[in-house]
């Protein structure tokens, strides 16, 4: 019997770990996304919805149900004490739901033959869940290129930028705790090519460790 392997992607904010696991999915491997599922999760689970707004306010929602995401940033982004309560919070609610949606979509891959499953998620050193993983990628990049990249887009500012990554741990200690770490500061094509050399890599490890039946 083959192994199945729960691969982990993760990395600070802007490093392009959302890229990687795009490349993944062209080549043909099943992608969980975790923070697409933390949002979902925030829209719809009434008991997480119920939490935010008692401890956020209804301001947390708009009209339509959509989430507030610039008000919810306000809140668990600023640099104080109570911003780092409330980031703590989030998670807390959040991330039990998440992993549940996860379990879900996991068992149903495996029973659609699955036999590598990629599960991308910014924070799973910070909460301590990588030992559900068979292994993890770390996709790595530097602050100035975090913070160009950024700007490049038009979306966050520097200041922004460094916000949530002092939120996240560093990726030096993440590189220290990694099993593959894939730098981000080159081409696309350049990053194609980590991706696929990894591939590589977990395909011949994943076949060379069969079960005795």
């Amino acid at each position: 019997m083959e192994k199945i392997f729960l691969v982990g992607v993760t990395g600070n904010f802007g490093s392009g770990k959302t890229t990687v696991c795009k490349i993944f999915e062209q080549q043909g491997y099943p992608v969980i996304y975790s923070d697409s599922l933390a949002k979902e999760v925030l829209k719809t689970n009434p008991n997480v919805k119920n939490q935010v707004i008692s401890t956020f306010g209804s301001e947390s929602y708009f009209d339509n149900g959509e989430i507030n995401t610039t008000w919810l940033a306000q809140k668990v982004f600023s640099d104080t004490p109570e911003g780092e309560s409330n980031l703590a919070f989030l998670n807390s609610i959040v991330h039990p739901a998440v992993l549940d949606e996860i379990e879900k979509i996991i068992s149903e891959l495996i029973l659609n033959g699955a036999k590598i499953i990629f599960i991308e998620s910014a924070l799973i050193f910070e909460i301590g869940i990588e030992e559900i993983f068979d292994y993890i990628i770390l996709v790595d990049a530097s602050k100035d290129t975090i913070i160009n990249r950024m700007n490049l887009k038009g979306v966050y500012s520097e200041e922004e930028v460094l916000k949530r990554l002092k939120k996240q741990m560093p990726s030096e200690e993440k590189r220290k705790l990694a099993d593959f770490v894939i730098y981000n500061e080159g081409s696309f094509d350049e990053l194609s090519r980590n991706v696929g050399l990894i591939i590589t890599l977990l395909e011949g490890m994943r076949t060379s460790k069969k079960s005795k039946v």
